[in-house]
């Protein structure tokens, strides 16, 4: 889920799992799935969808963002008008736990 404002510097995406729709949710302790990077300038990284590779242990985290690299600076907020698709790539620890993708400028590389 994405969680607080998205113009929040607390603005991130979090992750629970359950043994079913309707079954109780458990959510780890450190469960970010993605969170803006001031450093290079990507924020408000959210409202995401997963997607698998047919076959394959490929995994994808597609989500927006402010546009790069004014998106944050446009007046009143309105960067939130202004987004972009991105994706890069998801992956999990041994555990099956998601390990935080760390948003990039570049993207990911054609898949095959």
């Amino acid at each position: 889920w994405s969680e607080d404002d998205t113009r929040s510097p607390n603005y991130k995406v979090r992750y629970g799992t359950s043994d079913s729709p309707l079954g109780k949710l458990t959510i780890p302790k450190n469960n970010i799935v993605i969170q803006r990077d001031s450093v290079k300038n990507i924020f408000a990284t959210g409202h995401n969808s997963v997607v698998q590779i047919p076959g394959k242990d490929e995994w994808y985290l597609v989500y927006h963002r402010f546009t790069y690299p004014k998106g944050v600076d446009m007046p009143n907020g309105s960067g939130g008008f202004h987004r972009e698709v991105c994706i890069d790539t998801l992956k999990f620890d041994t555990d099956g736990k998601i390990i935080e993708v760390k948003p990039t400028l570049k993207g990911i590389d054609p898949v095959k």
